[in-house]
């Protein structure tokens, strides 16, 4: 037995510090008699080197004697190729426990090497991939978990999405059909307005009837605003461009209109049009003295800050934040209010911090990754 430990150390001096290695490492001769079993082999099976050497492993382990691998074995012996046996096929030829008593999964290589005399012997290498393969059962574990999350979850959005469908499809059948009515009473007031108009009591009352039918319409009207915010997906849009389009009908030649921002996109609901649009219709309702508007961009930290300016009477500081308010509008706007619904779906935020008598200045604040270059596709929104 001495006589073949010499014979193994023969073939490489550097043998010995195979004992170093964590993995446990075989020299098999022709015969598949075993010439050296390192220290890692000896602490896995608890076979000693002094009692594995001699032995025959084949013998000693019956599942390599599966044609598939004596086939690919022998192949080597005779002049052919190094072979790898991975651990997804052949996970358990050296059976060895670990410690919490299930069997360590291996990959294990034949390398073919030769001594002087020109005899060819076996490196066997056996690699313990018990913690790769752990992890990676989890992880394809959990990432089926998450695609049938992930089916689930699109089956809700396609349950909210149809329901939403049906019930938008009932509010503007229910909205349509109350404006109707609305006309109608209406018609009928001012007709009755005009059959008796010596009773200035009775005349007071239809008026009251004529502005409580109008604050209706106002408030129906808005719903068909509301309800389409959110509806379709949020897309990447031309700032500049969505600019032009929203204010073309407002621009008169009294007012100049100045955007001064670089090509840039930014993601939004569709309906950031009507955002422009409600900003400068709004300066042009209330700013009185208003000559001037102008659409800039500066940074801020990571946020990217689309500016709105105006020359008009500007807001009073006691307003600043009702003006977003649903229940703070003059004439018909709920503008502001709807405004800042429609930028928070992509959680872009507007707020008013100009001085008042000399314009205002909204700031709307878009986040880091929903803003880009204009045409910058590679981009996607965060």
């Amino acid at each position: 037995m001495s006589d073949r430990m010499e014979e193994s150390r023969s073939l490489d001096p550097c043998f010995t510090l195979y004992d170093m290695i964590p993995s446990g490492v075989i020299v098999l001769g022709p015969d598949f008699s075993v010439l050296f079993w390192n220290a890692c082999m000896a602490g896995w099976t608890g076979i000693t080197p002094e009692e594995a050497v001699g032995m025959n492993l084949f013998d000693r382990y019956p599942s390599l004697k599966n044609p598939a691998v004596m086939t690919r074995v022998n192949q080597m012996f005779s002049g052919g190729p190094a072979v790898l046996f991975s651990s997804m096929f052949h996970p358990h030829l050296f059976p060895c426990t670990l410690p919490n008593g299930t069997l360590r999964v291996q990959k294990t290589s034949f390398i073919p090497m030769s001594n002087h005399n020109k005899e060819i012997y076996a490196l066997v290498i056996i690699e313990d991939v018990s913690d790769l393969t752990r992890q990676v059962r989890a992880y394809r574990e959990m990432k089926k978990v998450s695609e049938r999350q992930l089916e689930e979850l699109k089956k809700a959005q396609d349950a909210v999405f149809q329901a939403n469908k049906k019930l938008n499809l009932l509010n503007s059948i229910t909205r349509h059909d109350i404006m109707n009515k609305m006309m109608v009473l209406n018609g009928y007031l001012y007709l009755s307005k005009e059959m008796d108009p010596g009773d200035p009591g009775i005349m007071s009352f239809i008026d009251k009837e004529i502005d409580a039918v109008e604050a209706i319409k106002t408030h129906i009207q808005f719903t068909g605003f509301y309800q389409d915010i959110g509806v379709k997906s949020a897309v990447w849009q031309d700032v500049a461009a969505t600019i032009r389009s929203a204010t073309a009908s407002l621009i008169t030649p009294g007012i100049t209109l100045t955007i001064d921002l670089p090509a840039m996109e930014i993601y939004a609901d569709p309906l950031l049009q009507k955002v422009f649009y409600n900003l400068v219709e709004n300066s042009i309702r209330h700013g009185e003295t208003i000559s001037r508007i102008r659409f800039s961009c500066s940074g801020s930290g990571r946020e990217c800050l689309i500016i709105y300016e105006d020359n008009g009477v500007g807001v009073r500081d006691d307003v600043k934040e009702k003006i977003f308010r649903r229940e703070f509008f003059r004439h018909t706007g709920f503008g502001l209010f709807l405004s800042r619904e429609i930028l928070a779906i992509t959680h872009i935020s507007i707020c008013e911090n100009g001085v008042a008598g000399k314009g205002v200045r909204f700031e709307m604040a878009v986040p880091e990754g929903a803003y880009r270059p204009a045409g910058d596709s590679t981009q996607k929104a965060v």
